[in-house]
């Protein structure tokens, strides 16, 4: 993979910040998180094999719109999601970016605090984006502001929390524990349940 569109990226915003490549330690100019737990030492430091970038949240439609364009023609955004980093705190909300032309495909992530996750809209750049922005609602909670249907995609209406969260705690919802019930008492109407 080419690691020149991300380069040209960062010459055109100079505050992004590449990815660490391939065989390479952490940048300097990669803002570092939160200490995490110690690593033992034959585990690598992390690295990425699809050329991405990190955006600060308030460039992001800047940078999409820029990305989106004939300059870099990335047209396709392939999905987006999170990476929930609660021991640093924070969401890193993740978009791949796809050209069908030229086959460069390159990833961005923004940071945001897990207790305030929200980040623009890009559906008004990639049409794509609506019902990515809404998994990632449903599943991380993360808010995406000017979104034009923001609202669960996969989880019913009256589901308790975010279930890709780290520390989310299953509850059922009102409607499976009425299900249940009415199950049980089915079954044993039938004389098929547990018999005292």
């Amino acid at each position: 993979m080419s690691w020149e569109l991300a380069e040209k990226l960062r010459a055109r915003f100079p505050e992004v910040a590449l990815f660490p490549r391939p065989g390479e330690e952490h940048h300097e100019e990669v803002p570092k998180p939160a200490p995490a737990p110690r690593r033992p030492a034959h585990e690598a430091a992390p690295s990425f094999l699809t050329p991405g970038v990190f955006v600060p949240k308030e460039r992001l439609l800047d940078v999409c719109q820029a990305l989106a364009g004939r300059e870099f023609g990335l047209h396709y955004l392939s999905f987006v999601s999170a990476i929930d980093r609660p021991d640093a705190g924070e969401f890193e909300v993740l978009y791949h970016l796809y050209s069908f032309d030229t086959k460069e495909e390159l990833a961005l992530k923004v940071r945001v605090p897990r207790d305030a996750p929200a980040v623009p809209t890009v559906t008004g750049i990639w049409d794509g984006a609506n019902w990515h922005e809404r998994e990632a609602y449903d599943l991380f909670g993360i808010i995406f502001e000017g979104h034009p249907n923001l609202r669960r995609i996969m989880m019913t209406d009256d589901w308790v929390g975010h279930p890709l969260r780290k520390d989310y705690v299953y509850q059922d919802p009102p409607w499976l524990v009425e299900a249940a019930r009415q199950r049980q008492k089915d079954i044993e109407g039938f004389g098929l349940g547990e018999r005292a």
